[in-house]
């Protein structure tokens, strides 16, 4: 127990963990497999640029070192959990990196068919800085378990929100239609649904939803509200073909 009274473990942590890689690699799989599947084919719309193959491996590492990490756990090996655990940080800081790099070249080579598209840069943007934050603040506090865990779950649910919003973003529109709250919906919501499903997880193991939980969810959705409103506004993708160095239309 910690001073707080919060329970540092539940005998259905497991379970739970287990379920959130496999939906992670689910997701992946539905969001990511046809667009990975079309550039072997040779169909992709662009030739891949070295930075996002780079990307690609880099995004799957840390999926396997999150399924790896979960293992060693339930498998009762937390020294080599922590000794796996040293590498997260190379990996977290190669994540953002190659996330932005890759995009940057995805925004210019779109700016040229679709001026409007630089508004999008939005979204890559919040989810590479939501997971620097909650990754770095992770391994900060590696010592502090209940706080690792769950800061580790908020960054990896933060870089979910590429693969939901391509699984299941084109159904969530049928119900939303268009505008603020339908371009929310779409990007948004696979990774909302990973943050209710931990708050009540919590909840209902512990009676209570862990602070680092609470805050995380509430600065997440904050960061999305400002996000929205950069992309709704008139003045970003000014901004963005600036810092971008794409050419006004």
């Amino acid at each position: 127990m910690q001073k707080t009274g919060f329970q540092e473990r539940h005998q259905w942590d497991s379970a739970f963990w287990l379920a959130f890689v496999a939906s992670s690699w689910l997701a992946v799989a539905m969001g990511f497999g046809e667009p990975i599947a079309e550039r072997y084919a040779g169909q992709a719309p662009y030739a891949a640029p070295p930075i996002l193959v780079v990307h690609v491996f880099v995004y799957f590492g840390w999926l396997l070192l999150l399924t790896l990490q979960v293992s060693l756990v339930n498998r009762g090996r937390p020294d080599l959990h922590r000794l796996a655990g040293m590498g997260g940080a190379l990996l977290a800081v190669l994540v953002i990196a190659t996330g932005l790099g890759a995009e940057i070249y995805s925004q210019r080579f779109w700016a040229k068919t679709d001026s409007e598209n630089v508004r999008f840069f939005t979204f890559p943007l919040y989810v590479l800085i939501a997971f620097a934050a909650c990754s770095f603040l992770a391994i900060r506090d590696r010592g502090d378990s209940p706080r690792h865990k769950r800061l580790m779950y908020l960054a990896t649910a933060a870089v979910m929100g590429g693969p939901y919003q391509r699984w299941w973003g084109s159904a969530i529109d049928t119900f939303t239609g268009t505008g603020p709250f339908n371009s929310w919906a779409h990007l948004y919501s696979g990774m909302n649904a990973l943050l209710i499903a931990a708050a009540c997880y919590d909840w209902l193991t512990r009676g209570m939803v862990h602070r680092v939980l609470r805050n995380g969810i509430l600065l997440l959705v904050t960061g999305q509200i400002a996000a929205m409103l950069l992309w709704y506004s008139d003045w970003w993708p000014h901004v963005t073909r600036t810092a971008l160095g794409i050419a006004e239309p």
